[in-house]
């Protein structure tokens, strides 16, 4: 019975736990309230509200055009030689000079539901590299799963600096017949429903001319008109 009185020990603070921190003190009457949020400028507010407006019109545009594109689905334009004609092509002045008289009938193809306008149109032509003949042509309007047809006239002389160039004319001579390129370049443009687009773009057409027929052994002289069962058909870069 002794032991029960016996004193005990004092309780560390590890058995009550941490200090409860008091509370807080209540507002009382005449306290300074926090600060008010600043205000934003009118300038600052209108510039939103435009930013908005901005950025859901051009949502709203790009979603037009999209579904315009999924509607309409524009296919790339086709184009081919059918007809060409070679009355002279004479390397002359010691290889320096080349003479030409070259005439090639052009068909463009158009598969889209959509008329194509094509403006700013010129051709050239190349021999072995180098460009011997140049001529602007006229604007065209191809309809909508249509065709349209124009010639490319290109006559004079024009100077040849590549040595390369009088061989490759002698070789061919002798075989017969000229590897010749025609480029026609143009910018086309179409409008779907209020919206016009423009781009560029260039046709190559690879032409294997039979040299013309002449008795003076000069590559001159009556044209020679090529018409081809299966008309070749031209690269068409944008």
């Amino acid at each position: 019975m002794a032991a029960y009185g016996k004193p005990q020990p004092p309780l560390n603070d590890a058995y009550y736990g941490p200090p409860i921190p008091p509370p807080p003190a209540a507002a009382y009457y005449g306290a300074a309230a926090p600060p008010p949020a600043p205000r934003r400028s009118g300038a600052h507010r209108l510039f939103c509200c435009l930013f908005r407006v901005l950025a859901v019109a051009v949502i709203a545009l790009g979603t037009a055009v999209l579904v315009l594109w999924l509607i309409y689905r524009p296919s790339g334009v086709k184009a081919y030689a059918d007809t060409a004609a070679l009355s002279r092509f004479d390397l002359t002045n010691g290889g320096s000079l080349l003479v030409y008289n070259l005439t090639v009938g052009m068909r463009v193809r158009n598969p889209n539901r959509f008329g194509i306008n094509f403006r700013s149109v010129d051709a050239q032509a190349s021999y072995d590299g180098d460009r011997f003949g140049y001529a602007p042509l006229q604007p065209f309007y191809v309809g909508r799963k249509s065709d349209a047809r124009f010639d490319v006239t290109l006559s004079g002389s024009a100077a040849i600096d590549d040595r390369d160039v009088e061989r490759t004319y002698r070789r061919e001579t002798a075989q017969g017949s000229y590897e010749v390129k025609v480029r026609v370049y143009a910018r086309q443009g179409f409008k779907v429903r209020g919206f016009r687009l423009n781009n560029k773009s260039k046709f190559t057409c690879t032409l294997n001319l039979p040299a013309p027929s002449s008795g003076n052994g000069t590559a001159s002289g009556t044209p020679t008109t090529v018409f081809t069962r299966k008309q070749p058909k031209c690269d068409v870069d944008y």
